[in-house]
């Protein structure tokens, strides 16, 4: 959800609340996807816990969305305090499904994108060219390079690649686009210059709108698996198939790389001075501290209950646990703090935590360098087009990582994972101490 369109929702979803629209009733919401996560993550700024997720999915029905259990619609428990909220291309199918269910058409609350008229499609592709020719003013006819998306582990992949890149294509000078500040610091492990912010999400489309209507005016390229197919997007649906991993995507259909082509993580910078006062600050103990990560905005999670008993565990073994956390929508697991590293220096920061646990998200790639215990945990049921999660985001498929422990969790069983977890830690830490 772009950051326009997300300050929309959020003040259609503050109208709700101001109305007294969702007080005192179970709100459920219809479809996992990222919108709906970023939904939960504004009724929790409200303080409305949502009473459940629905998905018409099987295979995603028992997983967790923003640690929300997700149920089939059937299971959503019936009453006359109930609020339905639905983000989706498909609200019109889902508005009949509940319809059929017995729900009131007054408790159903649709909070969708506007429909563009070509009108609207060509303004936009006005504002792109506006944007595309400040970008050349400033740098000079230089290719432009963009992201189109939020994702810190498309921009850490790009980075894996781009020496080889720019050496193969033979150019010096580009402009590098990305649509916020952590796409940046991403960019920036990297050594990545011209590094360019839009100043809103939107914007990327607008400059994608001129590159569709005017290419022959455009030196643009866009740096995704499927974005040069604007219009049908075929590629994205070879993800999975055969073994095309995220990194075998990018290497083949982004950059036309060679198979003998591998991803290179950055040379990481020294910023021992900066975490010595983090940790300090922190009260974090150097080779002793867990970083919990729970939370992805793409990806199936766990529940909370999961992370506070591994903590606990964790704890009790005699080491420092913190949690991840980028701000109060990702609030710290229960009996540990938060903390919060820049993306910059995430790998250094692991590096001297020296431990790592969390589920599968852009923050894994950008970690995966680091010299710690890594544990990722994947839903076993979680697809990606024609792959599970798990076959299509693996770091030691796609090559970023050989030094860890992936785990596929089946929901139904997830509590079963805190042993082994807890055992990979303690075997590392015997075999550290027997090494000394």
């Amino acid at each position: 959800m772009y950051q326009e369109e997300l300050k929309r929702v959020e003040k259609r979803i503050k109208n709700l609340v101001r109305k007294k629209k969702l007080a005192e009733k179970k709100v459920y919401l219809f479809g996992v996807s990222e919108n709906t996560r970023q939904m939960i993550r504004i009724l929790r700024k409200y303080q409305i816990e949502p009473a459940g997720v629905m998905d018409n999915d099987k295979a995603k029905q028992g997983s967790f969305c923003s640690h929300i259990k997700v149920l089939a619609p059937g299971q959503m428990e019936l009453s006359e305090n109930l609020a339905v909220l639905i983000y989706s291309a498909f609200w019109l199918e889902m508005e009949s499904q509940l319809k059929s269910m017995q729900i009131r058409k007054e408790d159903v609350y649709l909070i969708n994108q506007k429909r563009k008229s070509v009108a609207r499609h060509v303004w936009s592709a006005e504002k792109g060219k506006w944007l595309y020719h400040r970008l050349i003013q400033k740098y000079g006819h230089v290719p432009v390079f963009l992201c189109p998306y939020t994702g810190t582990g498309d921009i850490y992949l790009i980075g894996t690649f781009w020496k080889q890149y720019i050496k193969k294509i033979q150019i010096e000078d580009y402009i590098f686009v990305v649509v916020n500040g952590a796409c940046k610091k991403t960019a920036m492990l990297f050594d990545i210059k011209n590094i360019e912010v839009l100043s809103r999400e939107r914007d990327s489309y607008d400059l994608l709108s001129y590159y569709t209507l005017c290419p022959e005016l455009v030196n643009l390229k866009i740096l995704n698996d499927s974005w040069p197919q604007i219009h049908t997007n075929p590629i994205e649906w070879f993800r999975g198939y055969k073994s095309l991993d995220f990194t075998e995507m990018f290497r083949r259909f982004v950059f036309d790389f060679p198979e003998k082509s591998r991803p290179e993580h950055p040379v990481l910078k020294d910023v021992d001075r900066e975490l010595e006062q983090l940790f300090k600050e922190k009260g974090l103990e150097p080779g002793n501290t867990v970083v919990l990560a729970p939370y992805s905005n793409t990806l199936a999670d766990l529940p909370d209950e999961f992370w506070k008993r591994l903590a606990g565990k964790l704890k009790k073994a005699g080491f420092t646990v913190f949690t991840n956390s980028s701000g109060s929508h990702e609030p710290p697991i229960k009996e540990t703090k938060a903390v919060f590293f820049s993306l910059d220096i995430a790998p250094q920061f692991v590096e001297k935590a020296g431990f790592f646990i969390g589920v599968r998200s852009g923050l894994c790639d950008i970690i995966s360098n680091a010299k710690a215990k890594k544990i990722i945990l994947y839903d076993a049921q979680n697809r990606f087009f024609n792959g599970s999660a798990f076959e299509y985001f693996s770091l030691k498929k796609m090559g970023l990582c050989s030094d860890l422990l992936e785990i596929q969790f089946l929901n139904s069983h997830f509590m079963d994972y805190i042993e082994q977890i807890y055992n990979y830690i303690i075997e590392r830490e015997t075999e550290k101490s027997w090494k000394k």
